[in-house]
């Protein structure tokens, strides 16, 4: 607004009023003859706002410029030019693009640009409209009147309120739906405020679900539009593996602060997919039905491009092979289905299908290959698959050590391994379970499961000496697990049908006195009797006889181990110049297994002859059950004396002595 003060010699009183910053304020005369002091200061005259148009206005446009038109005269009314006007204000609600400070023109107006400092920016204000006059600013005023003579600070003040900014967004073009993979394109948006284009900058962020936006934010142009361009690219610094954009659906979002945002959607075409691969199978072993193993494997692959980069939704053709390019005897995807199917790729490049255990074990191999085009293609790694459960003809039970020093002493072990396979040779699911009694001492532990090395089809377990001690030191171990029977396969179809023979196991028993029947009293396993499918009845297995049906079985296996005494009962004899001795424990058994056998010859007499063993010395007693036997050679005289001593893994030496006949 203009500051109109009429009659002008009053609003040079009131601006004067205002002044400061050195000298006296002038003084000036008024009507009615009376002689008064006028005031020789500079006076702004006026001090106004103009719209775009040039027209007065009270407010700040929301877009664009608003002038501040200020007029510097002398007290007289005449222009001021060159002068320099500043001006201030809050800036919260106001800016000075070009500086806050003008100079006066030949008219002795000075004209500054504002807006507002931001189109969130409310509320009123004023503006304070400062002219500082220095001595010497100018000499004489315009008419010849001398200059002030004392330096003046003339302030005026313009009030304004600030219009309201209504900001949208509209017309976010990306361009055509589609885009190369890797393709740039440019990115526009058009910003608006109060429904016209923004004449004065709007600033715009802009994002993107994928890719790279260059520059992220922008200031729209004069026409209102902010101009950025799209890359379908990794972003700095990231995984291509991860972040790559290649077959993805991408929203751009063009957004302002406290205002509107916009989003659409670029797809990004898929880059060509150059290598697919095996990732894994899970587990790489399965196992017929009712083995007790898993039956099913899920075997993973992988497509991407030649930037190493996933691709999405590219469907996938998976089809079963074996090695030797026979019928796979296997099923794919669900059970039963041997034909090829297909799949589609998931964010991370992934297409993962179940195989299937069949009748048969066999190994089997997985194909995927693009459906469109088949040169893109890989197998899986072999995955086995195994009849699972173990046969009696396939277990093996042994021991570390045929005999330990446990007949007077508690503490000596010896491991105890069984092995187990399938009717085909084939190991066991991991994680089958192993029984251990025993008629003497401790199993520790009493089971164990197969699978501590993957696939490895057997299990440890200990025997520890201690009460109870059987008599003659002999103890049983047994071990079973559950399995099934024997058959002989006429049809080579691998399963078991009615009349084939089988073997007919009876319960499994320990035969604690190892007469190889079993006997009152002896330990045995409880079975119930196997339901069959052929016209057979079934009878409830004993140990001396099966059930009469081909079926589920424990398979078994026992082993003594003996418990030795630490002392040695020692033997020998002569023939010629061989010495052999004899050495056991005291049931006739073994001595500990490991027992070191040493004999030493001694002359007598005082001819000076020696008496020398010409063999081997020294015997490491080996695992055995019964009596050790070593022979020697010596080269003595009659009456020379040979010695047998007897050394324990416990350091217990038995010692005896034989005269040369």
């Amino acid at each position: 607004m203009k500051l109109h003060i009429i009659p002008v010699l009053a609003l040079v009183a009131a601006l004067t009023a205002c002044g400061g910053g050195g000298g006296s304020p002038g003084t000036s005369h008024f009507g009615s003859g009376s002689s008064q002091t006028v005031s020789s200061d500079p006076v702004i005259k006026s001090a106004s706002l103009l719209d775009s148009s040039g027209a007065a206005t009270t407010s700040i446009a929301a877009s664009g410029f608003t002038l501040l038109s200020v007029k510097l005269t002398d007290p007289k009314g005449n222009p001021l030019p060159n002068q320099l006007i500043d001006v201030s204000g809050d800036t919260n609600q106001v800016a000075f693009p070009e500086g806050p400070s003008g100079l006066t023109n030949a008219s002795g107006v000075a004209t500054i640009k504002l807006t507002r400092a931001s189109l969130t920016a409310t509320g009123a204000g004023s503006l304070t409209v400062t002219y500082s006059y220095r001595v010497g600013n100018f000499s004489a005023y315009p008419d010849g009147s001398p200059a002030p003579t004392a330096d003046k600070v003339i302030t005026a003040y313009v009030g304004y309120q600030l219009a309201a900014a209504n900001v949208t967004l509209s017309n976010l073009d990306v361009g055509a739906s589609t885009l190369p993979a890797y393709g740039t394109r440019p990115i526009s948006v058009q910003a608006t405020i109060n429904g016209a284009p923004a004449t004065s900058p709007v600033q715009v962020t802009f994002s993107a679900s994928c890719g790279q936006i260059s520059p992220s934010s922008a200031s729209t142009n004069s026409s209102g539009i902010a101009l950025v361009s799209y890359s379908a690219t990794d972003p700095a610094g990231a995984a291509q593996s991860t972040q790559g954009c290649s077959g993805q659906t991408v929203q751009i979002t063009a957004s302002i602060l406290g205002g509107s945002s916009l989003s659409a959607n670029l797809n990004v075409q898929s880059a060509p997919a150059t290598n697919m691969s095996f990732v894994d199978a899970t587990p790489t072993r399965i196992y017929l039905a009712n083995s007790g193993g898993p039956t099913q494997s899920i075997v993973r692959f992988k497509l991407v491009n030649a930037r190493g980069e996933p691709l999405l939704g590219q469907s996938v053709t998976l089809s079963l092979k074996t090695l030797n390019g026979g019928i796979p005897k296997a099923t794919l995807g669900t059970v039963g289905n041997t034909s090829p199917i297909t799949s589609t790729t998931d964010a991370n490049g992934m297409v993962s299908v179940a195989v299937f255990s069949g009748t048969v074990p066999t190994n089997v191999l997985v194909n995927a290959a693009l459906t469109s085009n088949s040169a893109v293609q890989t197998d899986s790694a072999v995955l086995a698959i195994a009849s699972g459960r173990p046969v009696q003809s396939r277990v093996s039970l042994s021991l570390e050590k045929f005999s330990i020093e446990g007949w007077n002493t508690d503490g000596q072990e010896a491991t105890v391994t069984m092995s187990l396979a399938d009717r085909q040779g084939n190991p066991v699911p991991d994680g089958t379970v192993v029984n251990f009694v025993t008629s003497g001492g401790v199993m520790i532990p009493p089971t164990c499961t197969t699978g501590s090395a993957p696939g490895d089809s057997r299990c440890t377990v200990s025997i520890r000496a201690q009460n109870p001690r059987p008599t003659g030191g002999r103890v049983a171990i047994m071990a079973y697990s559950p399995g099934e029977e024997d058959f002989v396969d006429a049809n080579f179809n691998n399963v078991y049908d009615c009349g084939e023979s089988f073997t007919d196991l009876g319960t499994a028993y320990r035969d604690d006195n190892f007469n190889g029947i079993f006997d009152s009293g002896e330990f045995s396993v409880p079975r119930a009797a196997e339901p069959s499918a052929c016209a057979v009845a079934a009878v409830t297995p004993t140990p001396t006889h099966g059930d009469g049906v081909w079926g589920a079985a424990d398979v078994r296996g026992q082993i003594p181990i003996v418990f030795a005494s630490s002392q040695a009962i020692i033997g020998g004899s002569f023939s010629g110049s061989t010495f052999t001795t004899t050495v056991r424990d005291v049931n006739g058994n073994s001595m500990p297994t490991g027992s070191q056998i040493t004999v030493t010859g001694a002359a007598t007499g005082t001819d000076g002859h020696t008496c020398t063993i010409k063999s081997d010395a020294t015997l490491t007693i080996p695992n055995t059950y019964g009596a050790t036997a070593f022979p020697v050679v010596f080269a003595c005289n009659s009456g020379d004396v040979l010695t047998v001593k007897v050394t324990t893994p416990l350091n217990v030496v038995t010692t005896s002595n034989f005269t040369v006949q």
